[in-house]
């Protein structure tokens, strides 16, 4: 790819990041936080995998399948990607920028939270399909936060999607599971 293109895509990014933050609420702050804090390292979607598995035993199989979603979107992400890709923060690039919450010290692409979150969403709904806008609406909630967060660019966030849902593709694939049993 040219230079110029990749320029160009930057400077959008950074704009897009920049209109974005500027949207703010005093109510909004904490409740972005602290879903970004409880999803650190995978834990709000492996605690959500587990209470499906105790509430309905049957789907055991499935919750070892989102675990290894969000596994595979960890270390596609956080192992693989962001040492490739070397991308500075946005707070490290503006240092006017204002941080709510933690400051990462990980490269910023993709977001690994990102692709956690849409990992994690797509292998829950398989697992509980009644459960499929929660999941999808937390999934998105957060990837949106950690760009109001202050702590990645846009792009970061759309990377780490499709990384999550290839990763959740993957393992997930095209297995449908019968839970006729497992509700009476």
């Amino acid at each position: 790819m040219p230079v110029e293109f990749l320029n160009a895509i930057g400077r959008l990014d950074a704009a897009a990041f920049q209109w974005l933050r500027a949207y703010h609420s005093p109510f909004l702050d904490p409740v972005m936080a602290g879903l970004s804090d409880i999803a650190r390292g995978g834990a709000l979607w492996a605690g959500l995998a587990l209470l499906v598995g105790l509430l309905h035993p049957r789907r055991w199989p499935a919750v070892v399948q989102v675990l290894l979603a969000v596994a595979m979107s960890y270390l596609l992400a956080d192992m693989i990607a962001k040492p490739f890709f070397n991308r500075a923060r946005p707070f490290e690039r503006y240092t006017d920028t204002r941080v709510y919450g933690y400051r990462p010290t990980t490269r910023s692409l993709p977001s690994g939270h990102a692709a956690n979150a849409i990992a994690a969403a797509y292998a829950l709904t398989r697992l509980a399909p009644e459960g499929r806008a929660i999941f999808w609406a937390l999934a998105i909630l957060l990837a949106v936060s950690r760009v109001y967060l202050g702590v990645h660019y846009p792009a970061d966030v759309l990377v780490g999607c499709l990384l999550g849902l290839a990763a959740a593709g993957v393992v997930v694939g095209g297995t449908r599971w019968s839970y006729a049993a497992s509700k009476k």
